[in-house]
């Protein structure tokens, strides 16, 4: 990873990326949100499942933490590796909206490279022909239920939406899109343990699939990820 590229509808990726991402029969995500500044736990994650997956979709409240790992995958090749050739990140509440990257990009001179990445609160992607919709999703309320994002999910014609905040992993399926909270990374809430989840597109009509991953950090074994189911885990 030479630079970091970012494109028209703010995917941090080549145009050719996108439209290849656009266009697979079947594509994985790795969905996380709210990492708070663990920059390491968040670099944990990567490093086991990135690779994995068709891309990486950042739910915001750490959005520095992604982009310093980001151009640490710009430095180390090893860790770049672990990189898919999609990164999505959104704002959250907790973030700012522009950062300094070394920005590459085909129509921009070589004396500008040195740059800002701008992190949109919405982005929408098409991801094996069905329509993503990441947000923070603190402009929607989700506090309060998803009521409003489903209503814009709509509007959109969103199949699928991810979003973060509440630090509550969580899937609801209606009539019209899945809804998925990968949970928070670092600060859960409500009895769960930090999470991320991953998500499989399996293409046609098919609905999408989600394991939901809890992070553990033992002493003997070091940091270990086990799929756990939300409902089950609530206080």
């Amino acid at each position: 990873m030479k630079g970091i590229f970012q494109t028209d509808n703010y995917l941090i990726c080549s145009e050719t990326a996108a439209m290849e991402l656009a266009q697979k029969e079947q594509a994985v995500i790795l969905a996380i949100s709210d990492s708070h500044g663990k920059t390491e736990t968040l670099q944990f994650i990567l490093e086991e499942f990135a690779s994995k997956c068709d891309m990486i979709a950042f739910c915001g409240d750490g959005a520095s933490d992604m982009i310093l790992n980001l151009e640490l995958a710009r430095k180390n090749r090893k860790f770049a590796k672990n990189f898919p050739a999609v990164t999505a990140i959104v704002q959250g509440n907790g973030d700012d909206n522009l950062f300094p990257v070394n920005f590459s990009h085909s129509l921009m001179p070589k004396k500008k490279a040195d740059s800002e990445l701008f992190i949109p609160k919405i982005i929408s992607a098409k991801v094996a022909g069905k329509n993503i919709l990441l947000t923070h999703g603190n402009s929607f309320g989700v506090y309060y239920g998803i009521s409003n994002l489903e209503q814009y999910a709509t509007q959109e014609n969103a199949d699928l939406v991810l979003f973060g905040h509440t630090h509550i992993a969580n899937r609801t399926d209606t009539a019209t899109a899945t809804f998925i909270n990968p949970g928070s990374c670092s600060l859960p809430r409500q009895g769960l343990p930090p999470s991320f989840a991953l998500i499989k597109i399996p293409g046609d009509n098919e609905k999408v699939t989600c394991t939901f991953y809890e992070i553990k950090v033992s002493l003997s074994q070091g940091i270990l990820f086990e799929p756990f189911s939300p409902v089950m885990r609530h206080w």
